[in-house]
């Protein structure tokens, strides 16, 4: 099923994914995005030339912006980890994890209350490329030394309108189109599928698709040294589809199956849900020099991320469908993900008229459970500190930020997902992050 040409935004949101690919941060489901934001701790601090982030924040920011300005950003992400369980002592993550490029376009309407916004940002970013090896499973049926491979990518193009209701109070609106790509290249074991379940199978699965949501927030100044801000952003479901590949010999073999054919190729569906989510934040200019903001957010990861339902249609290979008596079958991965609350504190120091230093701290609940977790869905980095620098010259602001998600730590004793092979595991996953960008007025 072809998704591509779906919304106008869609050819820059693939170019997007493709410099996406193996991306992974703290923040894997976006909030600030520029390289502004993150320098301090990821906290949005309305300016006037930050567009990215207020699309991406809270679109009532839009007001703020001064004048026509472009807003371009680009993060290098660097991954570290290690993953232990019976068969694996050193399990390793691939270290450099991706570029990310993105930008937005801003400009007030005239000498109106109204300003727009248009953009393409990321949206969610979680993904894992490891070399560990494949544990025994059904019948002790094992792939050996495995690449595993997964990504839920998501990036929004996203039109926004900001409303200027005077000095103390404005409102935005943002409406986005998410493009949602999904990699699966790894021993999958089934979960739910009545006859398969426990059993594995080599799997390359990829699947696309667009949806749609919506953000609204407001800016309220009660003095001109305090901004408060509150947004919220609404869930979006995404149907995709794509093709899954695979090679089942190995655990045909175990199960004395050997004579079956073990190749296949099948259609594939895959939807995902990715959470609605609020955020609160303050910002105060404590001093001509010094600017303090906070920032707390929710995410509903608990009813977004419930399980991950995988159908696959017109199989290729006569064996299985004879086994199943069917060409398609059905499958679902359980998640159980909690809620989400992120926790993030930022300043900024202008050193001059042209340059400010900026440093922050975020924090994060873990949203997975130990019960569903493995090194492909380990979004579990909680604490993170950043720093960064801006300088402007003429019509130019360079923005640079670098973060260092600090090394998380998780333990399985007993797993729910089948075949046991999770049981008694751990998980270190950290990152660091370089981002660049370019604001240009004119």
């Amino acid at each position: 099923m072809n998704t591509k040409w779906r919304c106008p935004f869609s050819l820059g949101l693939i170019v997007f994914v493709l410099f996406a690919i193996d991306a992974r941060a703290q923040d894997f489901y976006q909030t600030a995005t520029s390289a502004e934001s993150l320098a301090h701790g990821g906290v949005y601090i309305p300016s006037s030339t930050s567009v990215l982030d207020a699309l991406a924040a809270n679109p009532a920011g839009l007001t703020a912006i001064g004048g026509r300005t472009l807003d371009a950003s680009v993060s290098t992400v660097f991954a570290r980890g290690s993953f232990v369980n019976s068969v694996n002592t050193d399990g390793t993550i691939k270290s450099f994890a991706g570029v990310l490029p993105y930008g937005a376009f801003g400009t007030p309407i005239g000498h109106s209350r109204f300003s727009i916004g248009l953009g393409v940002m990321p949206e969610m970013m979680m993904s894992a490329d490891w070399t560990y090896v494949d544990a025994p499973g059904a019948a002790g049926a094992t792939y050996g030394l495995q690449q595993n491979k997964s990504a839920i990518l998501g990036a929004r193009s996203a039109a926004g309108l900001g409303i200027n209701f005077g000095p103390r109070f404005s409102l935005g609106f943002t409406v986005g189109a998410v493009y949602n790509t999904n990699t699966l290249q790894a021993p999958y074991i089934f979960q739910t599928n009545p006859v398969l379940a426990g059993a594995k199978t080599l799997l390359d699965l990829h699947t696309n698709g667009i949806g749609w949501n919506g953000s609204v927030g407001v800016l309220a100044r009660p003095t001109p040294r305090v901004q408060i801000g509150l947004s919220y952003k609404s869930r979006t479901t995404v149907d995709s589809h794509g093709t899954a590949t695979g090679n089942a010999g190995v655990q045909f073999a175990a199960l004395g199956l050997g004579g079956a054919r073990p190749d296949f190729a099948y259609n594939a569906e895959v939807q995902n849900m990715f959470p609605q989510s609020m955020l609160a934040s303050v910002a105060w200019q404590a001093r001509s020099t010094w600017q303090l903001a906070l920032q707390s957010g929710w995410i509903d990861w608990k009813r977004a991320f419930v399980a991950l339902p995988v159908t696959l249609t017109n199989g290729n290979n006569a064996d299985i469908n004879g086994l199943l008596g069917s060409n398609s079958l059905s499958d679902t991965v359980p998640l159980h993900w909690k809620d989400q609350f992120t926790f993030r504190a930022g300043v900024v120091h202008s050193l001059g008229e042209n340059l400010s230093w900026s440093g922050g701290f975020a924090h994060s609940t873990n949203p997975v459970p130990s019960a569903t977790l493995t090194p492909m869905t380990a979004a579990i980095t909680g604490n993170q500190l950043s720093t960064g620098l801006s300088y402007g010259v003429g019509p130019y602001r360079f923005n640079f930020a670098y973060s260092l998600g600090l090394t998380a730590q998780e333990n399985v004793t007993t797993s729910s997902l089948l075949a046991g092979e999770y049981n008694n595991s751990q998980v270190r996953v950290g990152t660091q992050a370089l981002t660049f960008g370019t604001q240009i007025r004119f």
